[in-house]
């Protein structure tokens, strides 16, 4: 911190030069300040002498002060704690205004600690600046202790002798007699006479020189003294001495025991010249201490009517001041003495006094110095009347200072009259400047208590002859008036300080007004005014401005000139010992006004608001403060927020110069600094996280990986129906703006380690290392893992994985993370952050699960469709089948962690057209898998998977290069244990499974012919080889067939017919395949009946065929089924069918007999049976029918036997067919036609036949 402010602020002007004129003006006005004390060429009064100046400017006082009595509360003794002492002075103060009996008028008082002799000399002048009554407050134990106190008591009421009307001596820790407290407690009767004597005594132990007699009832007014000469204590030249004397007033001696004879009247009822009323005094230590009024407490506590003393002090001074003023009132001219200002007797000491102008200004003075009394004594509207008179008086002689006195007085009574304070308001703390705090309230949060009515009791007008209250001044002309009265004190060197205290009257009245430019004009007049002051004085004038300044809202100016006070205290030449401390706590002060708030709450979301250049400066100037004081965390704090919020306006070179310092001064402590400092002023610096260094762009939590998520666990008969979805794309009860609560859809396991990804931004010129971040967490203890990344200079995005582990279950709270940067620890919020759209990051924590890993015997594929579970997978398997091959698989599982796997469920993983096909390829046994439960730590468990080569082993006219079918599914395995089993927690991991199902065999055609037997038929296949390769076919203990590539064969597999069950439901025909063709019903009957095998010799692989897709007709399904109709056919005495052909000769007689059965339930049905022999399905006239070949039953029941018995000459040779058909005809006249076998004959002539 340089002590050269102009060039200081010259170097702020230039780097400032775009902003305002403001910049310019502080400039100046620093110029003015900082330069010394120089002659004023305004038209001062030259003095011959050295004038007799206030010394300490009442930089507090308003125009309301001009009301008030004054008071000095001193603190007496050396035993009186300034504890104490504070809390008398507390309850001392709240009495600002005493309400008077029999009078409707109120006695303002305002009390000081401090009032310097030289300004009570100016009570003449203003009779505010008199000191009336003194206070003092003391303890003492004995009585040697009260009488050393009673001497310093009455050594500080000779200094203000001249002025005092009354004063009160406190005394605590004696009894209220004035006894020692030690002889109350050893003598009891005494203690009771003194209990009775204060029982029957209004004020007992107390004796005064100014109290009311014992037969004057208490609500009396008191008696006042009345003095031979000026009662006021006059000034008059002294013959003897040549030096201004007091009349009436006679300073009390050490050793004094005895009063002066005094007479003593009511101003109201009692007449002059009545025999003053004698007290008798009491046998206490008062005896000794004639002349002044001695309260005795025995304790702070035990003086629960100190405020009604006090109260009577202060009537008792109200009525001495009424009565003086009435004695000014009733003066006479020829007596009038001349009033002056303490630098205005030596320029009078000679002058004629028997002149016109001179008997003026002694008129116009005294009306003026009435019309302070008046004010005083609560009559503002009869002090105006006098105050306009003495302008009047005074004008025509030119007596400036006191015509400016007059406006004063004239402005003061106004603001009463206009803005009257009421007694509620009066108990209010008033603190007009204070160095470690602002103001309690603003003046214009005080004008808006205050009534503003004109009636108001208060102020004493109901006492005015009439209503007077029209004279006073409009609150608009106020400011007029004090401006009169601020170009008569600009004339006068000597009265500077009155200039000074009225520059700020005016502006505290202007504020109330809610004028603040014009407050800011007589502000402005304040710092332009030269004046010999202390250097605590300067800096309390600085203060005083800031404030009001601050009080009319403008904050800049006000921080600025609390920074030059700030500057005043360590850089002033006659400084004598620089307290840094003070500057501080100024300079701390002064950070608001410069938009720099150390509340991270405070601070607007939005833009960057003030100036950086000064902000920049404001805060180095704290940094160097807070290091000559020795706080080294305080100024790390500063140097931290510096470098956090402005290092986006830093140059390249103050970005590394400001991390230089803030390393170096981590370096000299071992504190982590990332706590909350308090100040010596009370104030709270909180930590300032690092939120910007490095800047965090992106906070996201990383969900595990999908076979390591925890899943819910489905238990039986649990619904897994959540309710309808609807969506919307209205936006409902939420903007754009809010944060959303950080909710994560899916859930942690605890002991498994979970990880953040941060993507962060480095501003820093130079490399930043941190040394620790890590996680903040809530809800769920957590184990941590801190990185130490270190980020590249200016560049980003830069990945950061942050680790930690969960000990337990519950909800997790991630609310941020913390830094170590430049040796400064952080902790920085999700809440803090505006880039982010929460404030935090709730997930679910559930129990401890187990951890699998799960292998296959088969190899791995290099790559596999990507479905809907496929996050799932683990590892993946391949192989290649031949239609109806079959193969085995392991898959293994290990328990990888230390919790026991009690549950364990495998399923496959599919579209749902394939559920119950995938079902036949990959098979597997759950009673072998639960056997092997539970699976202990590090332990193993395996299990058989059969895979088959399922197909339906037909046709589509497809090329055989590319019919290879490949099937692709996830065999999902779904395990848990535990207290996460406990919870329905498990977690789900699979295994890719892809099957190449390459064609083997393909069934072009197919039929089914009935066999030698009636109850057996044939199933006719055609058989394609589409393998490639060559094939054998094996079916029904039969020679295998071999089958070259390409090549068809046909075989026959001879069934026993049989009865089909009922069809299934629809639901079983929805069954599918990746070719889309249903299995059929009765092909999956046959084909537990038919057995054919494959083999391909040098793939040294086999198989077996399946029917099940084979769609039959109607004719084949009733050669398959068993009929309902029994056949009994002979051919010449013998039975149908014969093996081979049947030969037979022309003219030779064919005798058929044919026997049916019919087994079916019904009634009233009939039959029609016929037999045909024909050639080529044409009736051929070479057959000739002996007997019936046609034979109608009417009625048949079950179980009748049907019989017909034709025969047949055949007359040429050749191939002839013999039909058998039966025709069943129900009572709804269905028929249903059943046929037997066709019967081949072979009919040779009778040549050949001899032949």
């Amino acid at each position: 911190m340089t002590c050269d402010f102009v060039s200081e602020y010259n170097l702020l002007k230039k780097s400032t030069a775009g902003y305002s004129n403001d910049c310019l003006y502080d400039v100046a006005v620093l110029k003015l300040l900082m330069a010394p004390v120089q002659s004023s060429n305004l038209g001062y009064m030259q003095q011959t002498d050295k004038p007799r100046t206030m010394s300490t400017i009442d930089y507090g006082q308003t125009a309301e002060d001009h009301q008030g009595l004054l008071v000095l509360v001193k603190h007496t003794g050396q035993a009186l704690s300034q504890q104490k002492f504070r809390k008398v002075w507390d309850r001392t103060k709240k009495l600002n205004s005493v309400s008077i009996p029999g009078q409707n008028r109120n006695a303002w008082v305002r009390y000081k600690q401090h009032y310097p002799k030289e300004n009570n000399e100016w009570g003449d002048f203003q009779a505010h600046r008199k000191v009336l009554g003194l206070i003092s407050v003391g303890e003492c134990r004995t009585v040697e202790e009260f009488e050393d106190l009673f001497d310093h008591y009455k050594n500080v009421k000779e200094e203000y002798a001249s002025t005092l009307f009354n004063s009160r001596l406190i005394v605590f820790g004696m009894n209220r007699d004035g006894t020692p407290l030690e002889e109350e407690m050893d003598n009891p009767v005494l203690s009771l006479h003194s209990s009775q004597d204060k029982a029957d005594s209004e004020d007992s132990g107390v004796t005064s020189d100014i109290s009311p007699s014992d037969n004057v009832a208490m609500h009396e007014k008191p008696l006042l003294k009345e003095t031979k000469s000026d009662p006021y204590g006059s000034v008059s030249k002294s013959s003897s001495e040549g030096k201004i004397t007091f009349v009436g007033k006679k300073p009390l001696k050490k050793q004094e025991s005895s009063p002066v004879p005094v007479y003593q009247y009511s101003p109201i009822s009692t007449p002059p010249g009545t025999p003053p009323l004698q007290r008798p005094h009491s046998n206490s230590l008062t005896k000794d201490s004639t002349g002044a009024e001695v309260l005795f407490f025995p304790s702070i506590q035990d003086c629960s009517d100190l405020e009604e003393k006090l109260k009577e002090f202060i009537v008792s001074l109200f009525f001495v001041l009424e009565g003086k003023r009435l004695d000014r009132s009733f003066e006479r001219h020829d007596r009038i003495q001349l009033l002056c200002a303490p630098f205005e007797r030596k320029d009078y000491v000679g002058l004629d006094t028997d002149t016109k102008s001179f008997r003026k200004k002694c008129q116009g003075r005294l009306r003026k110095h009435l019309a302070d009394l008046c004010l005083q004594a609560g009559l503002p509207g009869e002090a105006i009347l006098h105050y306009e008179t003495a302008i009047d008086i005074l004008r025509p002689v030119n007596d400036a200072l006191w015509i400016g006195a007059c406006y004063e007085g004239l402005s003061s009574a106004a603001v009463v009259i206009n803005y009257p304070k009421s007694v509620a308001l009066s108990g209010l703390r008033r603190n007009y400047f204070s160095l470690s705090s602002k103001r309690g309230s603003s003046m214009l949060n005080e004008a808006k208590l205050r009534t503003g009515s004109l009636n108001n009791k208060t102020n004493g007008m109901e006492s005015a002859p009439e209503n007077l209250s029209r004279v006073a001044p409009d609150p608009t002309d106020i400011m007029d008036k004090f401006r009169e009265a601020l170009g008569h004190y600009s004339k006068f060197k000597s009265a500077a300080v009155i200039e000074i205290e009225l520059s700020l009257k005016a502006c505290r009245v202007l504020t109330m007004q809610g004028k603040c430019l014009q407050a800011s004009t007589f502000l402005q007049n304040v710092i332009y005014i030269n004046c010999n002051i202390s250097e605590e004085d300067k800096i309390l004038r600085y203060c005083t401005l800031s404030e009001l300044y601050a009080d009319i809202g403008f904050h800049r100016k006000a921080a600025f000139f609390k920074r030059i006070a700030a500057m005043q205290c360590v850089s002033s030449p006659q400084a004598t010992q620089q307290n840094w401390s003070c500057c501080y706590s100024l300079l701390i002060q002064a950070l608001d006004g410069y938009n720099i708030s150390h509340n991270l709450i405070e601070r607007c979301n939005g833009p960057h608001s003030g100036w950086p250049v000064l902000q920049s400066r404001v805060l180095n100037e704290l940094i160097f403060s807070a290091r000559r004081m020795g706080k080294i965390p305080i100024a790390i704090r500063h140097t931290t927020f510096m470098i956090h919020f402005l290092h986006q306006f830093m140059t390249l070179m103050e970005k590394r110069d400001i991390s230089q310092t803030l390393e170096q001064l981590t370096t000299q402590t071992d504190d982590g600094n990332c706590q909350s400092l308090a100040l010596d002023n009370g104030m709270i610096l909180p930590p300032v996280p690092l939120t910007t260094i490095p800047y965090v762009k992106s906070f996201k939590l990383i969900r595990m990986r999908p076979h390591l998520e925890p899943v819910k666990l489905k238990r039986y008969g649990e619904s897994t129906n959540s309710g309808p979805f609807i969506f919307t794309p209205l936006n409902l009860g939420m903007s754009r703006n809010d944060k959303d609560d950080g909710k994560m859809d899916f859930c942690l396991v605890a002991r498994d380690v979970c990880e953040v990804q941060l993507q962060v931004y480095n501003p820093l010129p130079d490399e930043l290392k941190v040394t620790q971040m890590g996680l903040i967490v809530e809800g769920v203890e957590l184990e941590p893992y801190p990185c130490n990344p270190s980020i590249p200079a200016e560049t980003g995005p830069y990945l950061v994985k942050l680790l930690c582990r969960p000990k337990s279950e519950g909800e997790l709270h991630i609310i941020g993370y913390f830094t170590k940067v430049m040796g400064v620890k952080s902790q920085c919020r999700l809440k803090d952050l505006d880039q982010l759209n929460f404030d935090k990051i709730k997930v679910s924590v559930v129990p401890p699960l187990p951890q699998i890993m799960l292998t296959t015997s088969l190899p791995k594929a290099d790559n596999f469709l990507s479905g809907d579970n496929s996050e799932y997978v683990v590892t993946s398997g391949t192989t290649v089948l031949y239609a109806g091959q079959s193969m085995e698989c392991l898959v293994t599982l290990q328990n990888t962690s230390l919790q026991p796997v009690e549950h364990v469920d495998a399923e496959v993983i599919c579209k749902i057209e394939e559920k119950d096909y995938l079902g036949q390829v990959f098979q597997w046994s759950m009673e072998n898998i639960q056997s092997q439960l539970p699976l202990q730590p590090n332990g193993i468990m395996c299990f058989t998977l059969c895979i088959n080569g399922v197909s339906d082993f037909l046709s589509d006219n497809v090329d055989l290069e590319t019919a290879d079918q490949c099937v692709e599914c996830l065999l999902r395995v779904e395990y848990s244990g535990g207290d996460g089993l406990q919870a329905s927690h498990c977690r789900q991991c699979a295994v890719n499974l892809s099957v190449d199902i390459c064609p083997s065999v393909i069934i072009q055609v197919w039929d089914a012919l009935p066999a030698e037997r009636c109850d057996h038929c044939y199933l006719i296949f055609d058989l394609l080889n589409a393998s490639g390769h060559d094939l054998s076919i094996q079916h029904s203990n039969q020679e295998s067939v071999f089958i070259l590539p390409g090549h068809t064969e046909r075989i026959a597999v001879e069934i026993e017919r049989c009865d089909f069950p009922s069809l299934p439901d629809m639901t079983y025909l929805r069954n599918r395949i990746k070719q889309s063709k249903n299995t059929n019903h009765y092909s999956t009957y046959l084909n537990q009946f038919v057995d054919i095998r494959w083999k391909i010799p040098s793939l040294k692989a086999s198989g077996k065929l399946s029917i099940d897709y084979i769609e039959w007709s109607e004719e084949q399904l009733r050669q398959i089924q068993i009929s309902p109709i029994e056949w009994e056919v002979k051919l010449n005495g013998s039975f149908f069918p014969q093996k081979g052909a049947l030969e037979w000769s022309v003219l030779d007689c064919l005798d058929v007999v044919a026997s049916v059965t019919v087994n079916t339930e019904s009634c009233n049905r009939s039959a029609l049976l016929y037999i045909t022999c024909h050639q080529d399905d044409d009736d051929c006239d070479n057959v000739s029918v002996l007997g019936v070949n046609t034979a109608f039953f009417e009625t048949v029941k079950q179980g009748q036997s049907l019989l017909i018995n034709p025969a047949f000459l055949i007359h040429c040779g050749g191939i002839y067919t013999i039909d058998i058909k039966c025709v069943v005809i129900s009572s709804e006249e269905v028929e249903e036609t059943f046929h037997y076998h066709p019967v081949k004959l072979h009919v040779i002539e009778i040549a050949d036949s001899a032949f």
